[in-house]
Formats: C-alpha cells, sequence, structure tokens
C-alpha cells in the first residue's frame, strides 16, 4: 500500500513530492556526468535564481509538522526583601500602597496636619491619640518628619522617627489606630581626643572626632574660669575623654557623656571628673572635689567680644579720659545675657545713662550689674530670685551707648571690682560624706581611659633644607 492511500496523509501531497524530487534528481544528474553541460558566467544568476524557486517550491508543498513544542519552563524569581530596614513589615500592604512624607512647619499640630494630607477628621483624631500614648505631640520640633502608608484612600501605618534612638509606629487594627515604639540598640564605647590648640578650640577637637555636643560640653566647663575670646593661646593643651556610639558601621551616629576634662590655658592645668552625687545632682569637680562651676561667671553672654576692659579709658561719647568700672561686651542686639550667679534681683528698670539696668544681689556681699540692655526677660523684676545662667535680659543699645553691648560691673561690699578677678572664686564643694564615692569614680574613670583610645593630633613635620655648597 503506498502513502498516498494512508488515512493520516494530505491529499497530493506525497504526489507532489515525488515530483520535485524527480526533477531535481535528473537535472543534477545532467549536470553532473555530462562534460558539456556549462554555466556561463553571464547565466550564472539565472541558475542560481531557478535553483532558489525550486527549494522554495519543495517547501512549500512539503506537508506542515503538527508536532507541539516542547513547553517553556520560566524562572521563578522570588522578591528580595530589605532586612534592614526597620519598616520592611510595611511592604505587606503590597502595590497598591503609597507612601506620604509630611514635614512639621511652624505652627503646626498633628491632627490638623493629617488632615491637610487625606485623613477625615474622624481618623485624624484616632490617629492623634494614639500617638499621644508613645509621644507627645506637643513635643515635636519643626523639620520633624512623618510617612503615611496608604492602601487605596486608607491610612493602614504612620511611622515618626524623633531620634536616631527610636521609632515610633502607628498601625491600623480593625477601626481603631494602636501605636508602638521601637528602640534601636547601639555599642557605646568610650574615647579621647588630646592635642595642643593650633587654631582654635573648636575646630582642633572637632578634627580628631569630638562631636560639637561633647566640644559645648567642654567650654560649658571652663567658661566660668576662661575666657574662650582672650585666654586661649596656641600650644594651650587639651584632653576629652567621652562616650560615643557607633551604628553596625562603625561611624559615630550619637554622643554620649563628657567623663573626664583637662585644660592649661596659659599654663594652667585644670582636670575635672563626671560625678553624680547621692541627690542625683551631676557636675565636674577636681580631685580636690571643688566644683567646675565658680560663684559668679567672668563672662555672662556666650561668645561675646570684649570691647572695653576696666580701667581708665578715653569715654567714647564724653570725650575725656575717666574710670570704667566695668567691662563692655560687644554683641549683636537681641543675643541673650545670663545671670552671672544665681540671688535676687534688687531693680529691673530704666536707670539713667546705663538705660535698661538689672542688678542681682549675691551671698557673701557680692552684686553684678548689666547695662544697656534692648529689654527684660520676661519674669525679671525686683525681688524676682534667678539662679545662675538663666537669661534675664538681651543686649541693646539703650542710654549713652555707641552700639549694641554689654556694660558688665561686679560689686564687692560696695565696691566696683575687676569682674576679671571672679576666676578665683571657687563653686560650692562636694560634701565631705561624697569624697568616698567621689574617688571611687574617679577610678573607674581612669581605668577606662588607660584601656581605651586616645587620638592625638599628629605634629607638623618640619624639613629643613640646606643650599648646596658653591
Amino acid at each position: 500500500m503506498t502513502d498516498e492511500t494512508s488515512p493520516d496523509a494530505e491529499p497530493g501531497a506525497v504526489g507532489t513530492k515525488e515530483i520535485v524530487k524527480d526533477a531535481l534528481a535528473v537535472r543534477l544528474k545532467a549536470f553532473v556526468s555530462m562534460d558539456n553541460t556549462r554555466i556561463y558566467r553571464e547565466k550564472r544568476f539565472a541558475f542560481l535564481a531557478a535553483g532558489g524557486a525550486a527549494v522554495l517550491i519543495a517547501a512549500i508543498a512539503l506537508p506542515k509538522d503538527k508536532t507541539e513544542p516542547a513547553p517553556q519552563v520560566a524562572e521563578i524569581v522570588e522578591p528580595q526583601i530589605d532586612l534592614s530596614r526597620y519598616d520592611m513589615a510595611l511592604e505587606e500592604s503590597g502595590p497598591t500602597t503609597t507612601v506620604k512624607t509630611l514635614k512639621v512647619k511652624s505652627g503646626d499640630s498633628l491632627g490638623p496636619m493629617l488632615q491637610k494630607n487625606g485623613l477625615s477628621g474622624g481618623q485624624a483624631y484616632k490617629v492623634t491619640q494614639a500617638f499621644a500614648t508613645v509621644f507627645k505631640p506637643r513635643n515635636l520640633r519643626v523639620g520633624n518628619e512623618f510617612n503615611l502608608y496608604f492602601n487605596g484612600d486608607t491610612l493602614e501605618n504612620l511611622t515618626f522617627k524623633p531620634n536616631v534612638e527610636k521609632t515610633v509606629f502607628v498601625d491600623l487594627k480593625g477601626d481603631d489606630y494602636i501605636a508602638r515604639e521601637v528602640a534601636a540598640e547601639f555599642k557605646y564605647e568610650t574615647i579621647g581626643v588630646a592635642a595642643e590648640i593650633s587654631n582654635s578650640l573648636y575646630l582642633d577637637a572637632t578634627r580628631l572626632g569630638a562631636p560639637d555636643r561633647v566640644v559645648q560640653q567642654f567650654a560649658n566647663i571652663y567658661e566660668y574660669s576662661v575666657d574662650f575670646q582672650r585666654d586661649i593661646q596656641p600650644g594651650d593643651n587639651f584632653a576629652m575623654f567621652f562616650e560615643v556610639a557607633r551604628d553596625r558601621k562603625g561611624k559615630i551616629i550619637k554622643s554620649g557623656d563628657l567623663l573626664y576634662t583637662s585644660f592649661s590655658p596659659r599654663g594652667k592645668k585644670s582636670d575635672y571628673w563626671l560625678y553624680v552625687d547621692s541627690k542625683g545632682r551631676e557636675n565636674f569637680y577636681d580631685e580636690k572635689g571643688k566644683t567646675a562651676k565658680r560663684k559668679l561667671r567672668a563672662t555672662p553672654v556666650n561668645g561675646a567680644r570684649l570691647s572695653s576692659s576696666y580701667g581708665r579709658r578715653k569715654h567714647p561719647i564724653l570725650g575725656y579720659r575717666k574710670m570704667h568700672a566695668g567691662v563692655d561686651f560687644a554683641a549683636p542686639r537681641g543675643t541673650p545675657i545670663l545671670a552671672a550667679g544665681s540671688g535676687t534681683v534688687e531693680r529691673a528698670n530704666r536707670y539713667g545713662s546705663f538705660g535698661n539696668y538689672i542688678r542681682i544681689r549675691h551671698t557673701d556681699g557680692y552684686k553684678t550689674a548689666y547695662a544697656h540692655l534692648k529689654g527684660f526677660a520676661r519674669g525679671v523684676k525686683a525681688g524676682k530670685y534667678v539662679k545662675q545662667d538663666q537669661v534675664i535680659g538681651y543686649v541693646g543699645t539703650t542710654g549713652r551707648s555707641t552700639g549694641p553691648h554689654l556694660h558688665y560691673e561686679v560689686h564687692h561690699h560696695g565696691k566696683k571690682i575687676n569682674p576679671r578677678r571672679l576666676s578665683q572664686l571657687a563653686g560650692k564643694p562636694l560634701a565631705k560624706s561624697e569624697m568616698g564615692n567621689f574617688a571611687k569614680r574617679r577610678k573607674e574613670i581612669e581605668a577606662l581611659r588607660q584601656s581605651s583610645e586616645t587620638i592625638k593630633a599628629v605634629p607638623a613635620t618640619v624639613v629643613m633644607t640646606a643650599a648646596a655648597p658653591k
């Protein structure tokens, strides 16, 4: 039985195939076997075209292979999840989740801010109430950011990071919102920096790695006895020993307490250690238990420039020489003025050529006076008790004044004295009952210093050159 009668064969397909095969075989045999068969150069293209046409006819005439191709297996790629993100659980919301970031501006409140960004009054109230259980909304600051995660029009999650250590989550549970706080864990360690001042205390300390907060603490300790505008000279030595928190990459992300300081302005060295007494009061003390604070501050304005010192001088307005019984600090108008020490305000009003004037009575016969103020701080008036470092007024140019500055005087038993002498007034020492615990704490800090790294400035290398002999 031939293939033509096969029930699976397509009609005419096999016959056509045989005809084409026979035609090609005859022509190929003649071409190979006959010596006089030639393909002239001018007909070579015609021959090639004829051959190509024959192959095309054969391809069309042949039956189509209906065998199904092998199925292709697609590679399954599982989604990658960033496990380092604190909000990775929020990715479960799916592709419909949209994120909106809100930044707190001056005058903003959480509830109204949420309502302006897609929440109804009821939703905003529930979110605010839940948020308040872990963070007081009144403690929000300008620049704080909220991340809002919406699924469609529904707020499902809110995140807020007040600092590097904490993150607040507010999550939708049923019809209500529930807040939780997650605290990050950081590794704390102690480190020291030490150097000679070559530029400024701030620049030299921060270049060694001391955080701004630590440098400010250092300045606060010595500001009672050291005038940072005039007393510091290149070559003065300093040392700071403090705690830092690092992230997993080793980067300092938070500074802890300053534990020990050493400073040698003009060659006079003073060391202080941090100690918390039995009543929980924290302060810095030297090895004899004397506090770094002085009874009175020598400089009641931070960062001010001394424009006129104590003694005889030519008066800038009156034009003749007279006694200048105080010191003048030039500072921008509105700069806060601090109480040099704790005491009772004797007067806070207008006082002749002094303009707006404050005088405070301290212990041991001391009084301090502040003149040419722009205005008084709220609540500062005669009879009011103020504490050391409390803001009592603001720099101005009232009264007989050529520009914004503070005129500062110190009186002792009615006599005006040079405020520069205040550095000699020691503060209140530790009680004798505290000295044992203080000595123990000093040893602990010293042991930490011995086992911790101290970063020191590398002295500049001096290269000496000499001219070659002629």
